[in-house]
């Protein structure tokens, strides 16, 4: 059969390449892909200058880092956070590290001014022990009793608690029997009046003529003292640590004042850590 007509002859080749081209493009893509990636890719150059180059080793580990400001990084040991106990478990802790099985019959409250502490101290074997310190959070007027209401001082003398309050605006708060028989027999003698009141241990961190400890230690010693019992507990508030220091009192100002010293120094040194 004889073909009249080159032209479709040509068309017909045209379209076979077409169809062989498309044929290898589709299913000979293993083949020919490497060689176009090898053609076509170029290297990034470098963001920072013409030749990247490598950080020089680290001083430390003489390693490369991929950043060179690696080897100026300090290290910060992990501190992991400090465990949250109840108001029980630390107050627990207190009792078993003082040797307390149970909790204390008795307490004794040792409030010193000018060393601006608190001890807690329980009867055990018939003998006191220290229980815990608690620091005072801030403190108001001098040293010295309270003399009128109003002068900020913190009391100094014997006391006994007379309430425990859950609902302070101070958070908690043991309230004092100030003023005592002492006080107003003092007072009585020197014609005064208004000796004030309302004088307590309690939360927070302020005070006018209280004694501030903080609210978790409020917390400790209010449980401590629920559980003793407000009848067996002693508050003892002094200028100074009696068993370390002296005070040297003008005759002229409170006649009785020397007599109260005597009285705190005497009581205080009963309660001494061995």
């Amino acid at each position: 059969m004889s073909i009249r007509h080159p032209f479709i002859v040509i068309t017909l080749l045209i379209l076979l390449q077409l169809a062989g081209l498309l044929l290898f493009y589709f299913f000979g893509k293993n083949i020919w892909y490497p060689y176009y990636e090898k053609i076509n890719n170029k290297p990034t150059p470098c963001p920072t200058s013409k030749e990247c180059v490598m950080p020089p080793p680290c001083k430390v580990c003489k390693k490369k880092h991929l950043d060179e400001n690696l080897s100026s990084w300090k290290i910060t040991p992990y501190i992991p956070p400090k465990p949250i106990f109840s108001t029980e478990k630390r107050l627990n802790t207190h009792l078993g590290s003082a040797g307390f099985i149970f909790y204390p019959k008795k307490l004794t409250l040792i409030g010193m001014k000018h060393e601006r502490k608190l001890e807690v101290w329980g009867e055990l074997h018939k003998k006191w022990v220290l229980i815990a310190i608690y620091p005072f959070t801030a403190f108001s007027g001098q040293l010295g009793p309270k003399i009128e209401e109003g002068d900020r001082q913190i009391p100094e003398g014997f006391y006994n608690i007379t309430h425990l309050n859950p609902n302070s605006k101070f958070h908690l708060s043991l309230r004092l029997n100030y003023p005592n028989s002492f006080d107003k027999k003092a007072a009585k003698k020197e014609k005064r009046t208004g000796l004030g009141g309302d004088i307590m241990i309690h939360g927070k961190n302020r005070t006018i003529g209280c004694v501030p400890i903080g609210d978790k230690s409020i917390e400790e010693l209010y449980r401590l003292v629920k559980k003793v019992g407000m009848s067996n507990v002693k508050v003892i508030l002094a200028p100074v640590d009696f068993r370390k220091i002296t005070v040297n009192i003008k005759k002229d100002k409170h006649p009785w004042l020397n007599e109260l010293y005597k009285k705190l120094t005497k009581e205080m040194k009963k309660f001494t850590s061995k």
